[in-house]
């Protein structure tokens, strides 16, 4: 593989607090918007398959998540040659283009191709962490890069209000507008970002890895989520299975043999990388799959025999969990603040041990506004103690060279394992749900097993992660532990 210098960051040390304050926002409104409009379109989903009477709105968020995650590793290298400002303005162009689509059109199909072409957008929060290194100067590139990932509280506590309010006000499209006007504000502030040249560094796209593994995806997922129709030993399903093994074995050939592979599979043969990346991929992923069980069940009408929802508003669930997310983001700084005293092993099996007790929790305890709300609190503090300690795990794994890598490998993992849980979680949840009007409904049963798939798929991980080895704090990092 041929390596090449990093090139010079653009100071603005010079030009003041202004400035820096200026390009900071620029980096962290794309950044945070990720957040902000998987909470707002989340939030839309139980009133999207009301209004298009579809069995299928699993698809609302896996077309976003499967192209999102596909295109991050391609979208890096891009940034890489041609330089990242210029690239995200792409990407950030394409998925309002997606969103307007999804806002407008006046059947499901089309609302799954604007999904589509919105998760261009997905691979923001990638380069945005990239250019702060290209943009500040060295004192300013740790305070900047914090910044960008810490702002995700205020994303947290705020979005939730602001979606329900709009959904409960406006209808569904009342937060996807939402998101389309943060998409125009997310582009005019790149747009005062400096100029950062691409820097070809002599690597190739690995376009085939990419096209396989896509595939191996898309075939998976959509077979999973049409066993039950059309019977798990029909023709069809088993040839998208099929399809499934042949493009992954293809996929694992092809990465042996690239010089710069999507997944670096040598390092996955290590111990430590394997079960880091991989146990943590796994409780991430089904964390990302499990938040929109309780929009549905909180959003869903209460229909006797057919619909265990609660009726709530999107104003009220908001309200009622806010305790939790709050939790989420102070036990997540909690981790990084003492990530100097402590093994990043400690918090991450304190935090997957409470987060498997409140999925339990969420499963028996889901019908009340207290029950609700101490759910929310017990998972609120062990998923913010086992994603807070996720980046220390990685960097005290993997050596300085092996960093970027990884973190393009766990975002990659977290995706693909989103979408292929996400899936599950509604093929279990339709065993027990009624199909009225065109309209998938779900019973009780139907909520208290996607929660206990959840915390059997969370307790998977756990199980995995204890096999992690001794890993580097990062007080040992820098003082040259490594």
């Amino acid at each position: 593989m041929t390596t090449q210098s990093p090139p010079q960051a653009t100071s603005v040390g010079s030009t003041g607090t202004a400035r820096f304050a200026l390009l900071l926002v620029a980096l962290i409104w794309p950044a945070q918007l990720l957040t902000a409009a998987g909470v707002a379109t989340g939030m839309t989903s139980a009133a999207i398959a009301q209004h298009f009477q579809t069995t299928q709105i699993a698809w609302f968020g896996l077309a976003y998540t499967i192209v999102a995650t596909v295109l991050t590793p391609v979208v890096a290298r891009l940034g890489d040659r041609y330089g990242k400002k210029r690239v995200m303005l792409a990407i950030t162009a394409i998925g309002l283009v997606g969103d307007l689509l999804v806002v407008l059109s006046p059947a499901y199909p089309g609302v799954l191709v604007g999904r589509a072409l919105a998760g261009c957008y997905g691979p923001i929060a990638a380069l945005a962490f990239a250019a702060a290194r290209d943009i500040f100067p060295p004192k300013r590139v740790g305070l900047a890069s914090s910044l960008i990932g810490s702002s995700l509280g205020l994303t947290v506590a705020l979005v939730p209000l602001l979606s329900g309010y709009l959904l409960d006000w406006f209808g569904f499209r009342g937060p996807l507008w939402f998101v389309v006007a943060g998409i125009v504000v997310a582009f005019a502030l790149l747009t005062t970002l400096p100029d950062m040249p691409g820097h070809p560094t002599g690597q190739r796209f690995d376009v085939l890895g990419s096209v396989l593994l896509g595939a191996a995806t898309v075939s998976l997922v959509y077979g999973l989520g049409q066993g039950t129709a059309w019977g798990w030993d029909s023709p069809r399903i088993l040839g998208l299975f099929a399809v499934t093994v042949l493009a992954t074995v293809a996929f694992v050939i092809v990465e042996r043999r690239t010089a710069d592979p999507v997944v670096d599979l040598r390092m996955l043969t290590r111990r430590n990388v394997a079960t880091v990346l991989g146990g943590t991929g796994l409780m991430q992923g089904t964390l990302y799959s499990v938040a929109t069980v309780l929009t549905l069940l909180a959003l869903f009408p209460a229909i006797p025999g057919v619909s265990a929802g609660l009726g709530w508003s999107g104003t009220k669930i908001a309200l009622v969990t806010l305790a939790g997310q709050s939790l989420l983001f102070a036990t997540g700084f909690l981790v990084g603040k003492m990530s100097a005293r402590w093994d990043p092993r400690k918090p991450w099996w304190a935090g997957a041990a409470i987060t498997i007790a409140g999925l339990l929790s969420y499963a028996f305890l889901h019908h009340t506004i207290a029950q609700i709300a101490f759910s929310a609190i017990v998972l609120g503090l062990g998923s913010g103690l086992a994603i807070g300690a996720v980046p220390l795990l990685i960097l005290g794994s993997v050596s300085p060279e092996e960093q970027g890598m990884a973190n393009g490998m766990n975002i990659l993992i977290n995706g693909l394992i989103n979408a292929i849980t996400a899936q599950l979680i509604f093929v279990v949840m339709a065993r027990s749900g009624v199909v009225l009007k065109g309209t998938q409904f779900y019973s009780d049963a139907s909520f208290r097993d996607a929660y206990l798939l959840s915390a059997g798929l969370a307790a998977v991980a756990l199980l995995i992660t204890l096999a992690i080895p001794r890993v580097l704090k990062t007080s040992e990092i820098h003082s040259g532990g490594q």
